[in-house]
């Protein structure tokens, strides 16, 4: 049952406090913080562009600035041990991302990099801090994230129901809106969940309150399927496996997620509609289908609302001893047991001969790149064919030539053009897995500090589920979430979205709950070192950002008014003069216009500036191509040494060839 057991009162089993302290007030600064910043982020495609990470970087320094300079030091709390080894191992992945701009063929890319790591150490402080100013009202740090979910969420149901070009929201009849990328997307709704889903299990919270987070749970799970991310399968199975074992009140915990789970089924057959009107009819019909999918989805929250409800008040009605409690746990656990040895031996009957069947997969995964969906009803399938077999092997060459430096941070993105072995997607600047990424491009040392970071907080929040039901709460939350993201990314590109991977990192820093209290025998946290930090941080997100509005404004007004754009590239080089995507956008707008004297000057200035970008070589050849037919062959000669494999690079040399 669900809601077995009578309702304590609120916190950790300590009477309610009769009015709210200081600390308590404060902690309204980074909730609002980051409730803004997470809804905001997902809303805008995950963050995933500098315009929109950069200012959310900088609110979130912002309010650690206003804590730290506002604040007395005592309510500053004092680090448990894990909790600092998190933190110092984040800042310096962070530190030595920005050291690899000395190496790196992309040293712009090595600082936003740094700047974006750096942004997740600060998320995962600011959700330690959070954590330590709520005091026994620990589970509101779940609140940001289950928020900024149901605003997300929000905005898609929306879109799909008056959305006018559905490929502004699908992606081959999978949702893809409003994060942009549909393993992306999945990703988000699937890490949402869980608070939502833990938020409407915690008995402190409102009835109303209670039975919306359910609410949110189900639309978040709904567009998660909606999405279709094969990745997510992994994902969800190692979450759950973590819910299951890490939850205190394993029963409780199983019927809440019950609850949460049974509506989305709702979803399924508008899912396989949607997907079949993309593929095999037109547009009206998938727009028709995209309708019913939100109405479906619409439904299926709109019961769970109504489960929840009902759910919270029968639990005030229905008492159950520690011994039945104690017993639904084991059951539960007994159950989960049986359940995956009856699935191991349903696969084994399946699949005849599972060594067999595993080496044909391993095979796949090898030798085929995305499958063919034509005939299939969803993208949920057992086929592992993929791209990432050849991602991988040049991230793990690339690490075995530079073991301890990496390639640089933003260096993965050469080195693959160059070495790939077929033409795939020339836009790929990820590994597709954040270890592989990682250990591509900034070495061991940067693997050893991610892991570091990652094995500290799990140490850090795993010591909280003994200090009392919300802090269990809250860990349980933080170990799947972080479970999730890190199966799926693991296997995907996700740590470049901030949107995705912040809100992880600030749930485990709430969830060090030892170091969670304001300490007033120890030494506090040194306020002038973290006002420091917070003003260089936001000072550093500045200059990138600022390059990339006006990158941004100069492609938008080149047409109408050629002079202003112009003059938002010469900003843009100014403010940030490490990106050279002010040099390649001022020879691209100059090939569009017909200026072929000043493209041939931007390409030129590019190449000096980054030998190893093949692009100003091929647009070299093309301005060269009908006067200075051998400048053009070498430059074509040079863009093919970079980009071996390009089909438009091969394709230019057969029609220079055969004017030749």
């Amino acid at each position: 049952m669900p809601a077995a057991g009578h309702e304590p009162p609120p916190g950790d089993g300590a009477a309610p406090e009769p009015r709210f302290p200081a600390t308590v007030l404060a902690g309204i600064v980074p909730l609002l913080a980051l409730t803004i910043v997470w809804s905001w982020w997902a809303a805008k495609e995950g963050a995933y562009f500098g315009t929109v990470m950069f200012p959310g970087i900088i609110v979130l320094c912002v309010a650690a600035l206003l804590l730290g300079t506002a604040l007395p030091a005592t309510s500053r709390p004092r680090l448990a041990l894990p909790a600092r080894i998190s933190i110092l191992a984040l800042a310096g992945l962070g530190a030595w991302s920005a050291l690899s701009a000395l190496w790196s063929p992309a040293p712009d890319v090595a600082i936003e990099d740094a700047i974006r790591i750096l942004g997740y150490a600060l998320a995962f402080g600011l959700g330690l801090w959070l954590c330590a100013l709520l005091r026994e009202r620990v589970h509101l740090a779940m609140a940001p994230l289950a928020v900024a979910g149901l605003v997300a969420g929000a905005l898609a149901v929306v879109a799909m129901l008056s959305g006018e070009d559905v490929r502004t929201y699908l992606d081959r009849g999978t949702l893809e809106y409003p994060i942009g990328y549909r393993n992306a997307n999945a990703a988000f709704f699937l890490i949402a969940f869980w608070p939502a889903l833990i938020l409407a299990a915690t008995r402190a919270l409102d009835w109303r309150l209670r039975a919306l987070s359910l609410a949110a749970a189900t639309l978040s799970l709904e567009l998660a399927m909606l999405s279709q991310s094969r990745g997510a399968i992994i994902g969800g199975a190692a979450a759950l496996a973590v819910f299951l074992v890490v939850s205190r009140e394993r029963a409780r915990a199983v019927g809440w997620l019950t609850l949460a789970v049974l509506p989305a089924l709702i979803t399924i057959p508008a899912l396989t509609d949607l997907f079949e009107a993309a593929r095999q009819l037109g547009r009206p019909e998938t727009e028709a289908a995209l309708r019913d999918a939100a109405r479906a989805t619409i439904m299926g929250a709109g019961v769970a609302l109504l489960l929840g409800a009902a759910a919270v008040f029968a639990g005030r009605r229905i008492s159950a001893q520690p011994k039945t409690v104690a017993r639904a746990n084991i059951a539960v656990a007994l159950a989960a047991v049986a359940a995956v040895l009856a699935g191991a031996a349903a696969f084994v009957a399946a699949t005849g001969d599972p060594i067999d069947w595993i080496s044909d997969r391993a095979e796949e995964f090898r030798s085929e790149g995305t499958p063919n969906l034509a005939e299939a009803s969803s993208r949920f399938g057992v086929n592992a064919g993929s791209e990432r077999y050849d991602l991988w092997r040049v991230a793990l060459e690339e690490a075995g030539e530079h073991p301890f430096k990496g390639g640089g941070a933003g260096g993965y993105h050469y080195t693959y053009l160059l070495e790939r072995s077929e033409d795939g997607i020339q836009s790929v600047r990820d590994a597709h897995s954040v270890e592989m990424e990682i250990l591509s491009e900034l070495g061991i040392p940067g693997l050893v500090l991610f892991l570091t970071a990652l094995a500290s907080a799990a140490v850090g929040a795993l010591r909280a589920r003994g200090l009392g039901p919300s802090r269990a709460a809250l860990t349980t939350c933080a170990a799947a979430a972080a479970a999730y993201w890190l199966a799926h990314a693991s296997i995907d590109w996700f740590w470049a979205y901030a949107g995705v991977t912040a809100p992880v990192f600030a749930l485990l820093g709430s969830a060090q709950a030892p170091a969670a209290t304001p300490d007033r025998g120890g030494r506090p946290w040194p306020g002038r070192a973290l006002a420091l930090v917070t003003v260089v941080l936001a000072l550093a997100a500045i200059p990138p950002f600022l390059a990339q509005r006006y990158l941004d404004a100069a492609f938008l007004e080149w047409r109408s008014d050629p002079e202003r754009a112009q003059q938002d590239l010469d900003r843009a080089r100014d403010v940030f003069p490490l990106s050279i995507d002010p040099l390649l956008a001022e020879g691209a707008i100059a090939f569009e216009a017909g200026d072929r004297r000043g493209a041939i000057a931007a390409f030129e200035e590019t190449v000096a500036e980054r030998p190893q970008e093949w692009a100003p070589h091929y647009f070299l050849a093309r301005l060269h191509r009908s006067n200075d037919p051998q400048r053009s062959r070498a430059e074509l000669r040079r863009a093919l040494e970079l980009n071996p494999l390009s089909a438009r690079l091969r394709d230019l040399d057969e029609r220079i060839r055969g004017v030749d």
